[in-house]
């Protein structure tokens, strides 16, 4: 994300930039789909087996609670719906075709040429990020589509700091500096900051010239291929014969630096487009340079009086250029109204992640598809709001989009959803997931949407799921609910190096992305059941570790009879704490 190098540029070049300051009494702006991957990548923990939610949730608690200690006040601020302008479509795929690569990498265990770890952020993460922003009263909320220029735009009205490790920081104008989070010490709560005044001082232009700056450098607008002719003419104009990243970076900037005296930054822009062909690739170059200056243009951001006062408006609209209702954007802000369901509602793309899995297999999203195609159905109000969504994912190996089709027979209008009483909600849930039964429904709440999710991932898994997949996942929801799992990880046989499993890799990604879709649809009825922690609910590296001992194991178990049995130790447990 941001500006392709700048920050190991300037690491290289100008480690000297950045201001040490010790971080307290506060306000402080904080990229929260950056700062989720940072801390579960920073931590060391599995993005192999599936994720480690447990410590991730108690490490991400630390962070929060360190930077409260010394007056920091944070307003955590996430990523919205896809951009129906189509502006990063580029980008957008290919940023998904990287995660398919290292998918595969992470798959066949491999490292990089620099002997570093792949990562690739497990898919449930996010939810148990969230988690504790809501346990612990921290604020935060959704964009509408992406959130850099909001963080930016609360950023310059509150006059304080963003946090984040996406280079566009250093360039949009925030007066109260930029802190990269690989420059941040959470113990000692020391960073560097950076303040664009002194990165233009640094390139030797006006701080103006900053945006077309990055723009010519290349972003999430401006894409390698369109740079290409113009990076033949700086590395023409500015080299010895050299190409590479210290050229191209010096070049431009002394390029701007020549004509930051004298003239606007339309201006020069006009100039640079000047020293290209006319032709194709120079109207390419020409619209997303153009696309990329209005970005890093700061306008007041409509979470602002949501932050600060509860007040909720957007300029989202559907398909159909349709208003979306208040309590809708509310939800969405809050994060009850999923970022995916948001971008079919609005644009009609939703692009899928992917999971460490045998990419020689059908894409485990395709597990809980029909719980997707009932929420489209559900969102398009009969096609009134929206009428077609391509899902983009991977096919082998390969990002592709489908054209899906959302169920519209006997399906209610989103419209009527808050209208529909509980048990009316309820009972369409649990059709969704194959589980209309008296025994799902006598369940306490906190298990009806896991026990249900199980019953739709053994009926719809392919490959089908084998007994000890099964096992091992109701076995980790039994330890993870009464404690055992810690010591359980770190006895020492467990403990020792095992055999992956691909196999059961692959059904433990179903059961993510069955549970992801089941939360999602959950979320669209207004929640008849009670959402569950996921952290309670899946451990990747535990139930790798179960589902190898149930399969060497004497397992001759009955599924069904295992799968009630541990719901009703989970029950009586459940009910003699509540007693307590």
């Amino acid at each position: 994300m941001g500006v392709r190098g700048l920050t190991s540029y300037l690491e290289e070049s100008a480690p000297f930039l950045g201001r040490l300051i010790e971080l307290r009494d506060t306000k402080l702006i904080i990229d929260g789909d950056n700062l989720c991957n940072y801390l579960y990548k920073e931590n060391g923990f599995d993005c192999r087996c599936g994720g480690q939610y447990e410590e991730f949730y108690k490490k991400v608690l630390l962070f929060f609670d360190a930077l409260k200690s010394k007056g920091v006040e944070s307003f955590v601020v996430f990523d919205g719906a896809y951009d129906r302008s189509d502006k990063k479509l580029e980008t957008q795929v290919k940023r998904t075709q990287d995660r398919v690569d290292t998918a595969y990498r992470l798959f066949k265990n491999e490292t990089s040429a620099n002997g570093d770890e792949y990562f690739l952020l497990p898919l449930l993460a996010k939810f148990v990020f969230v988690e504790v922003l809501r346990d612990h009263l921290i604020k935060f909320a959704v964009s509408d589509c992406e959130a850099d220029p909001d963080i930016a735009s609360l950023a310059k009205d509150w006059a304080c700091p963003v946090l984040s490790n996406d280079s566009d920081f250093f360039i949009f104008d925030v007066k109260g500096g930029f802190i990269p989070l690989s420059s941040f010490d959470v113990d000692q709560l020391t960073t560097r900051i950076f303040y664009r005044s002194d990165l233009a001082r640094y390139f030797g232009i006006r701080e103006e010239f900053l945006p077309l700056l990055a723009s010519l450098l290349g972003n999430d607008y401006v894409s390698w291929e369109a740079l290409k002719p113009f990076n033949h003419t700086i590395w023409t104009l500015f080299s010895d014969g050299r190409r590479g990243k210290a050229v191209r970076f010096s070049g431009v900037a002394s390029l701007l630096s020549q004509l930051s005296n004298s003239i606007t930054e339309t201006q020069a822009f006009e100039f640079a487009l000047g020293l290209i062909e006319p032709g194709e690739s120079r109207e390419r170059l020409e619209k997303a340079v153009e696309y990329s200056l209005q970005e890093y243009a700061i306008t007041k951001s409509n979470l602002l009086d949501y932050l600060r006062d509860g007040v909720v408006c957007s300029l989202l609209r559907t398909q159909n250029n349709l208003e979306l209702d208040e309590e809708v954007l509310r939800r969405f802000r809050e994060g009850k109204f999923s970022t995916d369901c948001m971008s079919s509602l609005t644009a009609g793309k939703v692009f899928l992640r992917v999971q460490v899995e045998n990419l020689e297999s059908r894409s485990s999203n395709q597990c809980s598809m029909a719980l997707r195609q009932l929420m489209y159905g559900i969102l398009s109000d009969g096609g009134r709001k929206m009428k077609r969504i391509e899902e983009w994912d991977r096919e082998d190996f390969a990002v592709k989009y489908t054209d899906i089709k959302p169920y519209n027979d006997k399906v209610p209008s989103f419209s009527s959803i808050p209208n529909m009483d509980l048990y009316g909600r309820l009972t369409m849930f649990l059709d969704a997931l194959d589980s209309d039964s008296a025994y799902i429904k006598s369940l306490p709440k906190e298990f009806a949407l896991v026990a249900s999710s199980l019953r739709f991932l053994h009926r719809n898994s392919q490959p089908p799921l084998e007994n000890s997949h099964l096992h091992a996942l109701l076995c980790s929801c039994v330890k993870l609910e009464d404690g055992s799992w810690k010591q359980y990880l770190e006895h020492p046989t467990r403990a020792l190096s095992q055999p992956f499993d691909e196999r059961a890799a692959q059904s433990f990604c179903q059961w993510q992305c069955v549970l992801r879709d089941a939360i999602h649809l959950n979320f669209v009825l207004l929640e008849p059941v009670q959402t569950p922690c996921i952290r309670k609910v899946f451990n990747g590296k535990l139930v790798h570790c179960l589902q190898r001992e149930l399969k060497t194991g004497n397992n001759k178990f009955n599924t069904y009879f295992f799968l009630l049995n541990l719901l009703f130790r989970l029950t009586k447990r459940l009910k003699h704490q509540n007693k307590q």
